[in-house]
């Protein structure tokens, strides 16, 4: 079995920033982490990776991502999943959700079945670890770039019908609460084991609140695509930033949402509920033009990608840039920024004792980050799968 030990400057683990470290890798999973003083490993029984000048952080893991570099998701091929991995860990990411959009149900059954197939399967880069169904059960109103003849009502019957031609893959919904049925679907997909994200919604305060306490648990792209805050009427906004319990994905590209709006956000969720996502497009890391978004065209102009309608339709944004973006505009540590894009996501999926932190017995999904932040190296499962130079 393959062995490896990575040192780096500073080594991220739970609870601090171990100088001078080393994680130790036995195949797939982390052995040992601790300093170089205190770990002891040679040369013959390791392969060793020595970065004395950087920083080693737990893989980054992206729950809301659509496409990359021409791809989209919903293609459902391995060929599409496998362009898409590769990019995803040249920017840090070691895991992710394949998200789906609204499209005619054929479209929709065709690639949930597809991307079901996919999920153990290996590939070059990031690991697909389940789906991410962003629609069809959202409001019209909120459609964003959501087209609205495929929009549906929320029904048990068709996501039981999701659910299990993607072979119980469907680990994370979008939802609007108010539309008729939304509750059931609520209490029903938590009882499927699937997490329920609340978005693409025009609900009130109190619809929000209801459907939190049946067990609705995180908020799609907050600020983007919901009712928007009043003082009179705060809406699914006002829940979002003042319920505690729930995570709330961010889009830091400041094209979706302003470093002003970050900042309230970071003030009233605190660094430990947000989750910082792409929601990249298959435009992401393509020149300007006109792509794919499911059924629907997109096109990229200026680093912003729209509808022909010119509504916003995804992002460009790749994870390690939002970190970066984040770091400038809060000036918060690094580790705690990383903290978003690692052991956040994996506690909000449930998958915490095995992903987004590098501590002994998890799985080994591990990022070098040099002095600007920028990837230089990205472990998957022990493996390198991307590498600077």
């Amino acid at each position: 079995m393959k062995r490896l030990a990575v040192t780096a400057g500073r080594v991220m683990t739970p609870d601090r920033v171990i100088l001078d470290g080393v994680v130790l890798v036995e195949g797939s999973r982390i052995l040992e982490v601790g300093s170089r003083a205190a770990v002891r490993f040679s040369g013959d029984e390791f392969e060793v990776m020595n970065h004395p000048r950087q920083l080693l952080a737990p893989g980054f893991i992206d729950v809301h991502i659509h496409g990359a570099l021409g791809r989209d998701v919903m293609e459902g091929t391995g060929e599409a999943l496998e362009v898409i991995s590769g990019f995803l860990a040249a920017h840090g990411t070691t895991s992710f959700l394949a998200t789906t959009m609204t499209a005619s149900p054929i479209a929709t059954l065709r690639a949930v079945e597809a991307l079901g197939r996919q999920v153990d399967r290996p590939l070059p880069g990031a690991r697909m670890l389940g789906l991410h169904l962003e629609g069809p059960f959202i409001n019209p109103e909120k459609r964003g770039a959501h087209p609205s003849e495929h929009i549906r009502l929320p029904s048990t019957l068709i996501f039981e019908q999701l659910l299990a031609r993607s072979g119980r893959q469907v680990k994370l919904m979008t939802l609007a609460p108010e539309v008729d049925g939304g509750l059931e679907l609520i209490e029903f997909a938590r009882s499927r084991g699937v997490v329920v994200s609340l978005g693409h919604s025009n609900a009130t305060l109190e619809e929000t609140m209801a459907a939190i306490d049946l067990g609705a648990a995180n908020a799609t792209h907050l600020f983007n695509a919901m009712r928007s805050f009043s003082h009179r009427d705060p809406g699914i906004l006002g829940a979002v930033l003042t319920a505690q319990q729930v995570w709330a994905e961010l889009i830091a590209d400041g094209v979706h949402v302003s470093p002003a709006a970050v900042e309230l956000c970071l003030r009233c969720k605190g660094a430990g509920k947000i989750l910082l996502i792409s929601d990249a497009v298959s435009a992401t890391g393509m020149p300007e033009g006109q792509y794919r978004l499911a059924d629907g065209e997109i096109s990229l102009s200026e680093g912003v990608c729209r509808t022909p309608e010119g509504t916003l339709a995804g992002s460009i944004l790749t994870q390690d840039q939002a970190l970066r973006n984040l770091v400038r505009w809060s000036r918060l540590p690094v580790q705690t920024v990383l903290g978003m894009l690692t052991r956040n996501p994996a506690q909000s999926l449930g998958i915490a004792d095995s992903k987004g932190s590098l501590a002994a017995g998890k799985d080994a999904d591990m990022v070098l980050l040099d002095e600007n932040l920028g990837v230089h190296t990205t472990i998957v499962q022990g493996e390198v799968s991307h590498t600077v130079g």
